[in-house]
């Protein structure tokens, strides 16, 4: 059949017998009711023309060699039916429609620039390669729909229908997606997004579960195209079962969201914010989360093997049962949380902050990797930590911050000594601690309260009350091990042990209520017994003050081994039972004649040679 000219004509109720309408004219025609079904429509003009209830099922409108592209610039095309009709490479551009069927129509390459697509059916119909830009989707249904390669970007897709849509590698970067509902009769999206670019997306309060976020992987050519979600905000959506893996996702915006049982493996988190997210069941095994917000989040089952949070904000969350075996969280801000039987294993914490934490039963020890050491705790902060059957063998907290720390090593009511490995800086608390510095060069402070301070092994510095008033202080116990020692009792009266190596024993000032003498045992090999030129004592009402003090008690002086430093003159000295296996060092302390005290003599210590050695305390001792 010959091509007809129907341009500018009504036809209504028109019934066309011929098959074959190729390269016919309806621009500016009115068609009412009017059935193109099957027809052959290749190179129709249908520019401005007005369409109401016309069906055109299977009307086949493809150009090819002999008809030109079909158009349908600025047709007005309301509640037209387009389903299962060939419209690829058609011009639709500026189309105004409602309610228009294009149920698995074959849209391939059109162009559909600024068309009014709302309300329209897109089930199962094919836009790849379409062009799209400024296109009108409002409440239109989009199931099962292709968009492969399609670029949407800086449009609003608003109160669509989604489901099992394909969106694989296309360009949705600043797009607006608002109050999207799930198919009837459905309970997840399942949508794919694999590749696609989804830069500074806003999808708030959006059902994506089970949709499909991992990287496209071409099938003829094997090529991977990671999906990109920089800058992207899913707050308050539901993302139950999503695939994230290997996304690229800085700085995406997940507040609040429902993230149950979502794969995040291998995917780059960095920056970002899951604040009150839902993330029970989620695997972020291999994840970057460095710097990432994970506070308030519930991660009950989450898998977090291999991953990175360093530098991320995880206050207050509840990990308890949490397997953080060899996570890298270096720098994580994990005040607050509630850790309880959480795995730690070989788990690095370097400098994190676990300040006021719930650790109770959580495993700090060597895991499965090749080292022999656990979790590296070094210089975390572990103020008022609750570390209660907690087991932290082979951990490091080379320079932890334990002040007040409950079941570690400090804490108000004292805690267990746990060996730790490294070269630790121990703080105790303000009740009676125990601290046990375990192997490596520590710095420990047993701080208020009678505590028992022990270095083992390394070249340890113990100090039994360093920065504390004498009214704080308590009766230490100080033990320095194996290794060359600085052992400094500080007030009240003091047990220094040296152990084995080259010692410094320092029993302390004596404080103004003290009256006990300080205990210096050297141990073996060279040690060097500190004293004081005075107990410090001040002049009382009543004095001498009753009882009267003593100065340190040195157990066993190793005569041409040891030696004594005396911060005062030697000259000042007066030595008694040199040449006996006890000396007694005083120092002559003037009176004041004007309330009638006179000139009194005061014991700096009493010197006990080892195993009742006869001793000579000479200037060479000094």
């Amino acid at each position: 059949m010959p091509a007809i000219n129907f341009s500018g004509q009504v036809l209504d109720g028109y019934s066309f017998n011929d098959r074959n309408l190729n390269g016919s004219n309806f621009s500016k025609t009115t068609l009412k009711n009017v059935s193109f079904v099957d027809k052959l429509l290749r190179g129709t003009n249908f520019e401005e023309s007005s369409w109401s209830g016309v069906d055109a099922t299977d009307a086949n409108f493809q150009p090819n060699a002999t008809f030109p592209t079909t158009t349908f610039y600025k047709a007005n095309l309301q509640n037209a039916n387009l389903s299962s009709a060939n419209l690829r490479q058609v011009n639709l551009s500026e189309i105004s429609s409602s309610g228009i069927n294009l149920s698995n129509a074959q849209l391939q390459n059109a162009n559909l620039f600024k068309a009014g697509l709302g309300d329209a059916n897109l089930t199962g119909a094919n836009f790849q390669g379409s062009n799209v830009q400024e296109a009108n989707f409002e409440g239109a249904i989009i199931v099962n729909t292709n968009f492969t390669g399609v670029d949407f970007s800086g449009q609003s897709l608003t109160d669509i229908t989604l489901g099992s849509a394909i969106f694989d590698l296309a360009n949705l970067s600043n797009v607006q997606l608002t109050d999207v509902l799930l198919p009837a009769g459905a309970t997840a999206n399942n949508s794919s997004f694999r590749g696609a670019n989804l830069t500074k997306l806003s999808a708030e309060d959006v059902n994506l579960s089970g949709v499909n976020f991992s990287s496209y992987v071409n099938p003829n050519t094997g090529a991977v195209t990671p999906t990109v979600f920089s800058e992207i905000s899913l707050a308050d959506s539901i993302l139950r079962n999503a695939n994230f893996t290997g996304v690229v996702a800085e700085g995406i915006f997940l507040e609040k969201t429902d993230l149950t049982n979502a794969i995040f493996t291998g995917a780059d988190l960095s920056g970002a914010y899951f604040k009150g997210a839902n993330l029970t069941g989620v695997d972020f095994r291999g994840a970057q989360l460095d710097g990432a917000n994970l506070s308030e989040a519930i991660l009950t089952g989450a898998k977090f093997d291999g991953a990175i949070l360093d530098n991320a904000f995880i206050e207050k969350t509840d990990l308890s049962g949490v397997n953080l075996t060899g996570v890298s969280l270096i720098g994580a801000n994990l005040k607050e949380v509630v850790a309880i039987r959480t795995n730690f294993q070989d788990a690095n914490l370097t400098g994190a902050n676990l300040e006021v934490a719930n650790l109770t039963n959580a495993n700090f020890s060597d895991g499965a990797d090749a080292n022999t050491t656990g979790a590296n705790l070094s210089n975390a902060n572990l103020t008022k930590a609750n570390f209660t059957g907690a087991n932290v063998t082979g951990a490091n907290l080379s320079g932890a911050i334990l002040v007040d720390t409950v079941g570690l090593s400090g804490g108000s009511g004292g805690g267990g000594g746990v060996p730790t490995s490294g070269n630790d800086t121990l703080t105790g608390g303000t009740g009676n601690d125990t601290i046990n510095g375990g192997l490596g060069d520590d710095v420990i402070n047993g701080a208020e309260g009678a505590d028992s301070l022990i270095g083992a092994g390394g070249n340890d510095t113990l100090y039994g009350d360093l920065g504390i008033a004498d009214t704080l202080s308590g009766n230490d116990t100080l033990q320095g091990g194996a290794g060359n020692d600085s052992l400094d009792g500080g007030f009240g009266a003091d047990r220094i042990l040296g152990g084995a190596g080259f010692d410094i024993l320092f029993g302390g000032e004596t404080g103004e209520f003290e009256t006990g003498a300080d205990r210096l045992t050297g141990g073996t090999e060279y040690d060097i017994f500190q004293l004081s030129s005075s107990t410090g004592f001040l002049l009382e009402p009543e004095f001498p003050p009753k009882p009267e003090p003593s100065g340190d008690i040195i157990t066993d002086y190793e005569d041409n081994i040891d030696r004594i430093k005396f911060d005062g003159n030697f000259g000042d000295l007066i030595i008694t039972g040199s040449g006996t296996s006890q000396v007694t060092l005083q120092v002559r302390n003037p009176g004041d004649p004007s309330d009638g005290i006179a000139d009194y003599l005061e014991t700096i210590a009493v010197i006990n040679g080892s195993g009742d050695s006869v001793i000579m305390i000479t200037p060479a001792d000094f």
